[in-house]
């Protein structure tokens, strides 16, 4: 792991670690759909597409993010933002979540198809553990307390769904580092919104909790995938997809602690399984590097 590595690690974890409450804020926002797909979508593109143009770099850069890898990067943003949204108004978060930490696996397959990046052993055996705690705590979703009792097979395919659109969104993102990362993450929200608004019912825009949501898509969002898509400048998109896992463990974790939506054990000791993988997975490197 080279400086390089180091950096883009730190960055997508300080990423990693903001959007961690994201979820809460939604549940907390008490919307429906539509509605959170808006507002979210929205605030997020408003803020990002804001920052994008007040950064030189990115100004100059600012045609590339309607490129064709560009407009990919925007419909991988706004489709996975789509099902991750629906997914959890429906279902257990964290089924949803646990789905995501799938991520690093359609991360590294990508990379390999796209970029030509070689998969390395440590990443593949990663993912194959994070596999198979995700297996565990799925097969008891349906006993989570106090979640959504929607249809636990529509939240799979959400969370699979979001999980492959985040992985390809990084290797889109690492495969042309001249495209405004900042910029193209909130077109993808802009898209988000869009969305939302061509099927929310009118007398729902502004039901439920403004505040919450709006501390989820003026603050949570665009800040954390300013840091996760940065990241992707100086570190393979598995990496970051890995890192994001702590979203996986800490999310139910702040759902649990506000509302009392709670896991059951099996879905949490394949948690421990995920997070456990994440360690050794990056404290491995560091300890090689500090031997030498």
């Amino acid at each position: 792991m080279n400086n390089q590595s180091l950096k883009g690690i730190l960055i997508a974890l300080t990423g990693a670690l903001l959007i961690t409450p994201d979820t809460l804020f939604m549940r907390l926002s008490q919307m429906d759909v539509w509605s959170m797909l808006f507002w979210r979508g929205m605030q997020m593109g408003i803020v990002l597409v804001f920052v994008t143009l007040c950064i030189q770099n990115y100004r100059k850069n600012f045609n590339l993010i309607f490129s064709k890898t560009g407009i990919y990067i925007i419909l991988s943003q706004g489709l996975g933002s789509v099902t991750f949204t629906y997914g959890i108004v429906i279902s257990s978060v964290t089924l949803i979540l646990l789905c995501i930490a799938t991520s690093p696996l359609f991360a590294a397959f990508f990379s390999h198809y796209l970029l030509k990046e070689k998969i390395n052993k440590s990443t593949v055996y990663a993912s194959l553990f994070t596999i198979i705690g995700v297996s565990i705590s799925v097969l008891d979703a349906h006993n989570a307390v106090n979640a959504p009792q929607g249809n636990y097979f529509v939240g799979l395919f959400c969370g699979l769904f979001t999980a492959a659109a985040l992985g390809l969104n990084f290797v889109l993102l690492r495969s042309n580092p001249k495209i405004p990362a900042i910029g193209a993450t909130g077109f993808g929200g802009l898209l988000v919104g869009l969305i939302g608004i061509l099927f929310i019912q009118k007398n729902n825009i502004f039901s439920g909790d403004l505040v919450a949501i709006s501390i989820s898509g003026l603050i949570i969002l665009p800040l954390s995938f300013a840091a996760l898509t940065y990241a992707t400048r100086f570190t393979q998109a598995a990496n970051v997809s890995l890192l994001m896992l702590l979203e996986t463990v800490l999310g139910p974790v702040w759902v649990w602690l506000f509302i009392k939506e709670t896991p059951s054990i099996q879905m949490i000791f394949g948690g421990v399984i995920v997070i456990l993988t994440l360690l050794i997975y990056f404290a491995k490197p560091l300890i090689r590097k500090n031997a030498v």
